[in-house]
C-alpha cells in the first residue's frame, strides 16, 4: 500500500507552502522595519533621538505581531490538514484512529510558542540594535541595512537592481540559486548560517510541522496498540546515514530507543526518538505497522 507515501507527500507540500509564506512575510516585515527606521528623527542623516529609539521597541513588537506571528497563526491552523491525512492513512490500513481535539489544540499551541520565542528574540535584537545605533549617531542608511540583515541575512531587499536580481534568484528553485547566494555572501560578507531571523524561522517552519505530524502519528499508533513501527520517507543525496540505514525498515519501540541512544550523527537533535526522528530538517516519519500488513 502507498498510503504512507501519500501522507508524506501531503506533509511535504504543506511544509513547502508554509516556508514560501514565511519567506514572503519576512520580506514584508523587513520593509516595514526599514520604513520605521527611515521615519526616525534625523540629525544630518544620522539617528540621534533616544526617546524615539525607546518607543521603537513597541513599534517593532507591533509590526512583528501583525506580520510574522499573524502568518504563523495561519500556518499552524493548517496543521488540521495533517490530522485529516493521517486519518485517511489509518483508514486505508483498516485501523481506527482517534486523537482527542484538546490534544491536537495543545500541540498546535506548543508549535506556535516556538515561533513566539523566535519573534521575541529578534524583537529584542532589533530594538537593541536601533538603540545602540541611535546612541552612537549611526547613519540612517547603515542602520536600515543592519536591521534588514538581522531579518533576512543575505536575502535582504535592496534598491540596487543587480543585488535585488541576485536575491530573487537565490529565493527561487532555479539552477543558479546557489551561485546567487555565493555572490550575495561576497557582497555582504555574510555567512548563510548567520544569526538572522530567516534562518531560524524557516528551519522552525519545517521542524514544527514534522514534529506535530510525528506526535499525532505516534499517539494514534499507541492508541491502536502498535507493537512495531516503520521508518519511511524518500532518501535523497544528502539524507543522513541514520535515515538511509533505517528507511523502509520496521522495529519495535525498544529497538528504536536503543538504536537512538547508542548512535550519534551530524544534525541529531535532542528529544524523543519518535518525534525528532533523523534530527533537524528531517523529512522521514515513524508510523505504526498495521494488523492488515502483518496479516
Amino acid at each position: 500500500m502507498a498510503a504512507d507515501i501519500d501522507h508524506a507527500k501531503i506533509v511535504e507540500r504543506l511544509g513547502d507552502t508554509h516556508e514560501k509564506r514565511v519567506i514572503g512575510i519576512l520580506q514584508q516585515l523587513e520593509d516595514e522595519i526599514a520604513a520605521l527606521v527611515i521615519s526616525a528623527p534625523q540629525n544630518g542623516k544620522k539617528l540621534f533621538d533616544l526617546a524615539w529609539a525607546i518607543q521603537a521597541r513597541q513599534d517593532i513588537e507591533r509590526i512583528i505581531q501583525t506580520t510574522f506571528l499573524t502568518q504563523i497563526d495561519t500556518n499552524v491552523r493548517d496543521y488540521s490538514q495533517v490530522v485529516n491525512s493521517l486519518g485517511t492513512m489509518f483508514t486505508q490500513y483498516e485501523a481506527f484512529v482517534g486523537v482527542a481535539p484538546e490534544t491536537i489544540s495543545a500541540l498546535q499551541r506548543i508549535s506556535f510558542q516556538g515561533f513566539q520565542d523566535i519573534a521575541s528574540t529578534f524583537a529584542d535584537e532589533l530594538a537593541n540594535e536601533l538603540y545602540q545605533n541611535t546612541l552612537t549617531g549611526r547613519p540612517v542608511a547603515e542602520s536600515v541595512k543592519s536591521v534588514r540583515q538581522k531579518i533576512n541575512g543575505v536575502y535582504i531587499q535592496s534598491d540596487q537592481t543587480e543585488i535585488q536580481r541576485l536575491v530573487d534568484i537565490a529565493n527561487s528553485d532555479s539552477a543558479g540559486a546557489e551561485d546567487a547566494v555565493k555572490e550575495l555572501h561576497r557582497i555582504y560578507a555574510a555567512d548563510r548560517s548567520g544569526n538572522n531571523m530567516r534562518r531560524y524561522a524557516t528551519q522552525m517552519v519545517h521542524d514544527s510541522l514534522m514534529q506535530f505530524d510525528a506526535s499525532i502519528n505516534v499517539a494514534a499508533g499507541q492508541e491502536i496498540g502498535a507493537e512495531r513501527w516503520k521508518y519511511f520517507g524518500s532518501v535523497i543525496r544528502d539524507s543522513r546515514e541514520w535515515c538511509k540505514r533505517h528507511a523502509g525498515k520496521t522495529y519495535t519501540e525498544e529497538e528504536i530507543r536503543e538504536m537512538w541512544s547508542s548512535n550519534s550523527w551530524s544534525g541529531k537533535a535532542p528529544g524523543n526518538a519518535f518525534i525528532v526522528r533523523g534530527g533537524y530538517n528531517c523529512r522521514h516519519h515513524w508510523r505504526p505497522v498495521f494488523d492488515s500488513e502483518v496479516d
